[in-house]
C-alpha cells in the first residue's frame, strides 16, 4: 500500500485549522502522516497543533527554520517521508475522497504530480463559486501555465522523487506553487483531475495575492523563474547531487 505525506504549513490559522485537520485525519490510513512547519505567531495556532500531535501519532510538528511562506512550505516537504506529499494549507477542507482518489489517479496514470479541482468556500463553509478547473479554463498547457499560472498548492500532489526537484525552493519566482506546478509539467507527467477534491476557503485573511503586478515585475518573475528551471533540467541539480 502506498502511504501519503500531507505538507502543512501554519501561520496565525486558530480559527479554522481544527476543521481542516479533522478532514484529513479522518480518511489517512495507517502509516500516513500530516508534517506541520510552524511559522511564530500571534494566535493559539501552536497550542492548537501541538495538542493534536499529543493525541494523533500521525502528526508531527515542527518550527520553521526560516520566516514566511516559501520556507515554511519547504521546511514541511522537506520533512515528508512517503510515497506521496500532498501540499495543505491551514483553512481548507478536503472532500472525502480526496486522499483515496489521488493515490488512485498516480497509479491510473502513472504520473509525478496530480492537480485537482476545488470550489471556493466561505468562513461558514458555503460554497460560493463555481469549480476552479471551469472558472479558470485549467488544462495541462505548459505555455498558459508558464505564462498566466492558475496552479493552486493546495491541489497539488507529488511522488517523492520529485521533491528532490522541487527543493529548494527559489525565492525570485512569484509564487511557489508555480513553481511547484512547473516543475511537475517540466520533469515528469502531470494529470489535471476534474473531480472538486478540496473546498478552498476565502476568509479575507488568506496570504493570496490577488492584486494586479506591475509588467515589468511579471517579465521579471518569469524570466527568474524560466532561469531556475533550465539550470535545474540543464545541470541536473537537485538536493542528491549538489
Amino acid at each position: 500500500m502506498k502511504n501519503i505525506s500531507v505538507a502543512m504549513a501554519v501561520y496565525n490559522g486558530e480559527k479554522f485549522i481544527e476543521k481542516q485537520l479533522d478532514s484529513i485525519l479522518s480518511q489517512l490510513k495507517e502509516g500516513d502522516e500530516i508534517i506541520i512547519s510552524y511559522d511564530e505567531s500571534t494566535d493559539r495556532s501552536y497550542e492548537i497543533i501541538k495538542d493534536y500531535e499529543k493525541r494523533y501519532d500521525q502528526v508531527k510538528v515542527y518550527a520553521n527554520p526560516g520566516s514566511g511562506l516559501f520556507s515554511n512550505f519547504e521546511n514541511a516537504i522537506d520533512k515528508c517521508q512517503k510515497d506521496y506529499i500532498f501540499i495543505c494549507d491551514q483553512d481548507d477542507l478536503w472532500t472525502e475522497d480526496k486522499r483515496q482518489r489521488v493515490v488512485d489517479d498516480f497509479a491510473r496514470y502513472d504520473c509525478g504530480m496530480v492537480i485537482h479541482n476545488l470550489v471556493h468556500i466561505d468562513s461558514e463553509d458555503q460554497i460560493i463559486s463555481e469549480d476552479f478547473f471551469t472558472m479558470y479554463s485549467i488544462d495541462s498547457n505548459l505555455i498558459k501555465n508558464f505564462l498566466k499560472p492558475r496552479y493552486s498548492g493546495c491541489c497539488t500532489a507529488f511522488t517523492k522523487e520529485l521533491k528532490d526537484v522541487i527543493l529548494p525552493i527559489p525565492r525570485g519566482v512569484g509564487a511557489y506553487d508555480h513553481w511547484i506546478g512547473m516543475v511537475g509539467q517540466c520533469f515528469s507527467k502531470v494529470y489535471f483531475d476534474k473531480h472538486v477534491l478540496l473546498l478552498h476557503r476565502l476568509h479575507g485573511e488568506n496570504v493570496t495575492v490577488t492584486s494586479r503586478r506591475k509588467l515589468t515585475t511579471v517579465l521579471r518573475v518569469r524570466a527568474d523563474l524560466l532561469a531556475c528551471l533550465i539550470k535545474r533540467k540543464i545541470t541536473g541539480k537537485t538536493r542528491k547531487n549538489k
